[in-house]
């Protein structure tokens, strides 16, 4: 399969004004995201025995000391019923429990060896975050967060935008 990509230099402003979806800076995201998917499945699931959706599930109940699964359905981008498969595969891996309250809007709390799994699991994926950003000098890194934080901020803003004026795609509406 050819891949089709616009010349080195050839496009003076690539991200500005692109001329081809290999120019586009969500198509460019979505490889970088997407190459560094199948050395994060490997660690997660060979080191870890679970998924990137538990570790991102365990990762988000530690951080916050604990969630509802609607808040774990928002933060995750799942539905609800993603989100209790998910939740009940933790807990027969003994790494979340639910927290104390009713069944409805209950907390799921991380467990001491869920709190462990946790730490092991970020180390690694920390020191894979080192290698990947190891191209970049102090500098370029503080002015790639800083992109980052601005373009993040502008989504959100271009997201609630498309939402007042777009109506929901049958299969997104919750």
């Amino acid at each position: 399969m050819k891949t089709i990509m616009s010349e080195p230099g050839a496009n003076p402003d690539p991200l500005g004004q692109p001329q081809a979806l290999s120019e586009l800076l969500l198509y460019r995201m979505n490889v970088i995201t997407r190459t560094s998917s199948l050395p994060m499945v490997r660690l997660f699931e060979g080191e870890f025995r679970m998924t990137r959706r538990h570790w991102h599930m365990l990762a988000l109940v530690v951080e916050h000391g604990g969630l509802a699964a609607s808040q774990l359905a928002d933060l995750c981008w799942l539905d609800r019923p993603q989100v209790s498969r998910a939740v009940a595969g933790l807990r027969e891996q003994g790494l979340v429990d639910p927290g104390p309250g009713s069944a409805r809007g209950r907390l799921v709390v991380a467990t001491p060896a869920g709190q462990a799994r946790y730490r092991q699991a970020l180390a690694r994926v920390v020191e894979f975050n080192a290698e990947l950003v190891a191209v970049l000098d102090a500098s370029e890194r503080r002015q790639l967060d800083g992109f980052l934080r601005r373009l993040q901020q502008r989504v959100k803003t271009l997201a609630a935008e498309t939402a007042a004026q777009v109506p929901p795609a049958r299969r997104s509406r919750r």
